[in-house]
């Protein structure tokens, strides 16, 4: 059954062919799973979204994420071959896939949905079910004048239940100095002295996005006693918040396509509004900081790369890049991941694999590392506009395909085009309460059409395309199939921790260690979900 609206599609189709150079810069609107337009709460306001600070800071997430920090994950080497990221590559022609009946799909197991713990607010030092005031000021003189060992000692069940995530943490192993609470709050201590404010956008969504789908759903809340025999209740949303945390800072290698995005605006095709070059910084300061280099006002300036997301290739044996066409940015740390790449990630990971992936979209921000739940798509045909779920009805020839905006940009092996509008369900952000039990009714689940076409070569093999908005998914990441986030103090934990039982003295003294890190224990997280199962 088609579940697309004709009328919507051809709308867009033809705003898109009037007027190129605008509909290319509209951020693809959301929607709940009624169908209803969705506002959504994103941790940036559109100002923010198109500063310098928020692509940087953007951009080092993704460091951190490729493993090119020293304090995170080793990872996979990137390049735009999607085999280099989903579990099980099976699919790489529409024929295969229509055959297959994989034009939809959606996970079983739905990932669940968290909070980023937004750095501004004191990251898992958040004392969210209480009164505390906003700002990172604000909110750490409050937890200064209203420490928890005073908390504690009151007895108060309230009080000691509207602790932080951080402060439960450090109470149940009975580390005195709260070394994951101070952490928490040092963490935007920096960005505070240098710029008197915490961006708000600052968190650990690149934490919360794998763990939702790498740790199974925390269904209820848990007691479990301190060392000082004090019960603590940790309710779903803070053992999501630990897991969280855990995944963030302790994670394993990763998997990805894609890659480091520019620090300033790219400049677009005046005529369609596409991205034409960009600003690589980085390449800028290798070219200007070569004592070969001599400033000339006649060419581009140092790090302007031209962009085509036309296509890429890659050896079939191998597994590796053989070769860009079209025009693609040359320099390593600036790349896109093009809509060849996307459509055959996100089918055989999310169809044929059965498991989630991460999704990030550089220029639309209110999308940024959203655990991926489902597809479906439709096609069109790129020289009629016209909608149909028929793929030989949506094929079109190099030579027939006489309206093609992008032309220019167009891959010399491409032989056949055809549209596609991909429907993609993915998992949202939702806020934290001391509500007991949690279950996937509860999550919020958000649609968002991304419009492209795909370029096929002779033999039918998708070798590329060209995304039809800029708001596009970008960087597509997963930790493998068998990944575990661990701490450096892991092999510290030694005995069990029985229920009903204060955490081992071992556990404890590994836990304090593995805070200094920012992060929590493993072993104690992965308990804590198996007890609240």
């Amino acid at each position: 059954m088609n579940t697309f609206n004709n009328q919507k599609i051809n709308a867009f189709l033809q705003a898109l062919h009037s007027n190129p150079a605008e509909v290319m810069q509209q951020i693809p609107p959301k929607y709940d799973q009624q169908g209803e337009p969705l506002l959504v709460n994103s941790p940036a306001t559109t100002t923010e979204a198109s500063s310098t600070a928020w692509n940087q800071g953007r951009d080092n997430l993704r460091a951190e994420v490729m493993g090119e920090t020293e304090t995170t994950r080793s990872a996979y080497a990137a390049n735009d071959n999607p085999r280099n990221l989903v579990d099980k590559f099976t699919h790489e022609t529409l024929a295969a896939i229509d055959a297959a009946g994989l034009k939809a799909a959606r996970l079983e197991q739905q990932p669940w949905s968290g909070d980023y713990w937004a750095t501004a607010s004191g990251g898992l030092s958040n004392r969210y079910a209480g009164c505390m005031p906003g700002g990172w000021q604000e909110g750490f003189d409050y937890i200064r004048n209203h420490p928890s060992k005073v908390i504690l000692k009151s007895g108060s069940e309230v009080w000691v239940n509207e602790l932080s995530p951080a402060e439960k943490y450090d109470a149940l192993v009975g580390d005195a100095n709260e070394t994951l609470t101070r952490r928490s709050w040092l963490d935007g201590k920096p960005y505070f002295d240098k710029h008197g404010e915490v961006p708000g956008w600052f968190g650990i969504c690149h934490g919360w996005a794998p763990a939702s789908f790498m740790l199974p759903r925390p269904l209820k809340s848990i007691k479990l006693l301190t060392p000082d025999n004090i019960t603590l209740t940790f309710y779903p949303c803070e053992i999501k918040a630990l897991a969280s945390l855990l995944w963030a800072k302790s994670a394993p290698r990763t998997r990805f396509i894609g890659g480091r995005c520019n620090t300033e605006k790219p400049v677009f095709d005046e005529t369609i509004g596409r991205v034409a070059t960009l600003h690589n910084p980085f390449l800028a300061e290798e070219i200007t900081s070569s004592e070969w280099y001599t400033p000339d006002p006649e060419t581009p300036a140092p790090g302007t790369v031209e962009v085509s997301l036309s296509s890429e290739s890659w050896n079939e044996e191998t597994g590796e890049v053989a070769g860009r066409e079209g025009g693609r940015p040359t320099a390593a740390e600036c790349v896109d991941s093009n809509p060849g790449a996307w459509h055959l990630a996100i089918v055989n990971q999310i169809g044929v694999s059965k498991r989630s992936m991460v999704m990030d979209a550089s220029f639309d921000f209110q999308v940024w590392n959203q655990p991926l739940l489902g597809y479906r798509y439709t096609y069109f045909n790129p020289q009629t506009l016209h909608q149909t779920d028929v793929l030989a009805e949506a094929t079109v020839s190099r030579a027939a395909f006489t309206n093609d905006i992008f032309r220019k940009y167009r891959s010399p092996k491409a032989a056949t085009v055809v549209g596609i509008v991909m429907r993609v369900t993915y998992m949202g952000e939702t806020g934290n309460d001391h509500t007991e039990l949690d279950t996937p009714e509860a999550d919020a689940r958000i649609d968002v059409d991304y419009y492209y076409d795909l370029e096929m070569d002779t033999g039918g093999k998708i070798i590329g395309g060209e995304w039809y908005t800029n708001q596009h998914p970008d960087f597509l990441w997963t930790p493998p199939v068998d990944g575990r986030a661990v701490s450096r103090y892991e092999a510290l934990a030694t005995g069990t921790w029985q229920a009903g039982q204060a955490v081992p003295t071992s556990w404890r003294a590994a836990a304090v260690k593995a805070s200094a890190d920012l992060s929590p224990l493993a072993a104690i997280v992965e308990q804590m979900i198996k007890l609240a199962q």
